[in-house]
């Protein structure tokens, strides 16, 4: 039995109908013509984006700002871009992306693209979906309740380094005693003192925010972020090896580069340097940190924009 009109389904509908529907759905819905230009964007790509309709609608999807990049912090609504692949070939595509949000940090999404046909086969557009595939909880207590103990960091709306402090005194412990392993990377954001010079206290804070909720949003549900200083973080890996470590925060570096900010002069990005570390079985929380920061400091000796886990330089992938 061949699937009937959802129109013929609902006989006398108002003319809106797929509007008024779609405007409702929790995923965002988008529409692009065969020349990969928006034609509607609905509710909810309007909350997971921060991006209003009126800004997007008749902008082709390759156009600045960029939307999407891939794990490599790879362009790809430019580069391979799936919506052009779908309109040539008429394949639906589902892809793990991160997103660029409007107010710059980086958060992880799930796409689907859909092709749009004629009754003659020919196909006219595509449509795209996502939702944001971020963890719901990232911390033991929600974050109203750190706030009202005073644990948040006011600016950047993530944990602060009193509740940074606990948390490693108590990862410690555990390590100690049951032998839960984990990792710690130390983030510092590359040329801070040089973007507050040139741009101002307030595009400088900014750009801590888009680190921050970057770093945040891109971290299992279990583990840590919190703000360590004025430009340095530092993120608490659980239950992670060596190698998967590395992998860890080189994908955040990545995506920290990859998200940027809008200031009166056009766009602003910046970049970390990352020392990373396992725990070791005679570490404190000052051996821990201290050693961190050390290979943070050897990653901005190196040229900056990188991942050290040891004294030794490797190639970067």
């Amino acid at each position: 039995m061949a699937e009937a009109n959802i129109l013929d389904i609902f006989p006398g509908a108002r003319r809106d109908l797929c509007n008024a529907v779609l405007s409702q759905v929790q995923d965002a819905v988008v529409w692009l013509d065969k020349d990969r230009k928006i034609v509607y964007w609905n509710k909810a790509a309007e909350e997971i984006s921060g991006r209003e309709a009126a800004g997007v609608l008749g902008r082709a999807c390759f156009e600045e700002p960029t939307l999407f990049v891939d794990y490599a912090g790879i362009d790809i609504c430019r580069d391979k871009c799936p919506v052009a692949m779908t309109l040539k070939d008429g394949a639906p595509r589902t892809l793990d992306v991160y997103l660029q949000h409007k107010e710059g940090f980086r958060t992880p999404a799930s796409l689907r693209i859909i092709p749009v046909f004629k009754e003659d086969g020919d196909i006219l557009g595509a449509v795209e979906t996502f939702s944001g595939t971020a963890p719901k909880v990232t911390l033991p207590l929600a974050l109203t309740e750190l706030e009202k103990m005073g644990l948040v960091e006011s600016e950047t709306g993530i944990p602060s380094k009193q509740y940074l402090d606990m948390t490693l005194a108590t990862r410690l412990e555990e390590f100690q005693k049951y032998n839960l392993t984990f990792g710690l990377v130390y983030v510092d954001i590359d040329n801070y003192g040089k973007i507050l010079e040139r741009y101002g206290r307030f595009n400088a804070s900014k750009i801590v925010r888009t680190v921050a909720r970057t770093l945040y949003k891109n971290i299992r549900f279990f583990d840590i972020v919190g703000r360590w200083s004025t430009e340095e973080f530092l993120v608490l890996l659980l239950n992670i090896d060596e190698g998967r470590l590395d992998i860890v925060a080189n994908k955040l570096r990545l995506l920290v580069a990859e998200s940027y900010i809008t200031t009166e002069t056009g766009m602003l990005n910046a970049t970390v340097s990352m020392g990373a570390s396992l725990v070791l079985r005679y570490d404190t929380v000052e051996s821990l940190v201290k050693r961190g920061e050390q290979l943070m400091l050897h990653s901005k000796w190196l040229g900056k924009n990188r991942v050290s886990m040891s004294f030794v330089q490797k190639d970067m992938v």
